[in-house]
């Protein structure tokens, strides 16, 4: 037993060597797979860091809204009887827009204001009456009803004809704003309307706006009187100058996803040829830097949160620079240190 477990302890001994050599050997060639990269010219492409402005940038989708719209409605049923604006008219504030028929409106005023003198005679008919034990203080409390009666019915009265006259002032509807006519949805007189039948739309086109909505992880990157630039589908060849006017507090209801409200204020005073409801994008300038060192964005790779580039060497071996980055585009990066503009960079092609 002792001449066997010598013998295994010799064997073991004389191979130790051998069993090391080819660890060592095997680590050498996983370092030369893992380390010496080379540029391959039929695959991989070259590139230079180049000098130029940079900005990051936020774009939202949205359309042109009106802080200015009105829906006129009348406030009670009758016969239209006037309409004095047509579809795309300019009207201005405080101008007669449309009218019920008001003969019987009228009508019921005058007897309205009948019954008012009707009660304000018998109220001063019970006043004399009474006015000797009003005078020598002795009014019981028949008497003092009797008193009240009147009066609540000479109040009444006066509301009523009040009310009355209200009737025939609402029986025309104004414009509380200057602005074009864009929806009528009853233009014929001599129809029998109600408030819900009879609505006239009034939109002010120099207080337009675009509005668009931003995601809860995007909101608090913006804040007010940001500068952005709205680029509107039907115009894409006129990008507008705008600034951020408003950021609700609260988000969209009614959505699935948490957004909330952005509104852009236009700078341009020009704004006749927009239309409400017209689409385009709001871009918003995040960050922004001037005659910086960038480098394709395809050209930065990552190993455990740190960039890093492939820097080719006078021969073909690559040699792995950690960099420092900074504003990222859609198609660059900013290089804040580890290159200069000499250096040649490859973006190696898997």
């Amino acid at each position: 037993m002792k001449k066997i477990i010598k013998h295994l302890a010799t064997t073991a001994f004389l191979l130790l060597p051998i069993f090391l050599f080819l660890v060592n050997l095997k680590i050498t060639a996983i370092g030369r797979n893992t380390t010496a990269l080379k540029y391959n010219p039929k695959k991989d492409k070259l590139v230079t860091p180049i000098k130029k402005d940079i900005s990051q940038q936020i774009t939202l989708a949205g359309q042109i809204q009106a802080h200015q719209q009105t829906k006129l409605k009348f406030a009670t049923s009758g016969k239209l009887v006037w309409v004095g604006v047509k579809l795309g008219d300019k009207v201005k504030k405080n101008q007669a827009i449309a009218s019920l028929d008001k003969r019987e409106l009228k009508k019921k005023l005058k007897k309205k204001l009948n019954d008012y003198l009707t009660n304000r005679w018998n109220f001063e008919d019970t006043q004399d009456e009474y006015q000797d034990e009003r005078d020598k203080l002795i009014i019981d409390d028949e008497m003092q009803r009797i008193l009240d009666r009147a009066q609540f019915s000479l109040n009444n009265a006066v509301i009523d004809v009040e009310i009355s006259d209200l009737a025939l002032k609402y029986a025309t509807i104004y414009s509380p704003i200057d602005g074009i006519i864009t929806n009528i949805e009853q233009d014929v007189t001599g129809v029998n309307i109600t408030p819900t039948t009879a609505e006239f739309t009034i939109t002010n086109p120099s207080s337009i706006y675009f509005q668009a909505e931003v995601d809860q992880e995007e909101v608090s990157l913006l804040t007010e009187k940001q500068s952005a630039t709205v680029l509107l589908d039907a115009f894409d060849q006129q990008p507008l100058p705008a600034t951020i006017s408003y950021i609700s507090f609260s988000p969209i209801s009614g959505i699935s996803s948490t957004s909330y409200q952005i509104d852009f204020q236009f700078q341009s005073p020009q704004l006749s040829q927009y239309r409400l409801g017209m689409t385009g994008d709001a871009t918003i300038d995040l960050r922004q830097a001037k005659n910086s060192l960038c480098l394709p964005f395809e050209a930065i790779n990552q190993d455990q949160e740190k960039s890093f580039v492939y820097l080719k060497k006078d021969n073909k071996d690559l040699e792995k620079r950690i960099v420092k980055t900074g504003i990222e585009s859609d198609d660059y990066i900013q290089i804040l240190d580890g290159l200069s503009m000499s250096d040649t960079i490859v973006i190696k092609q898997d």
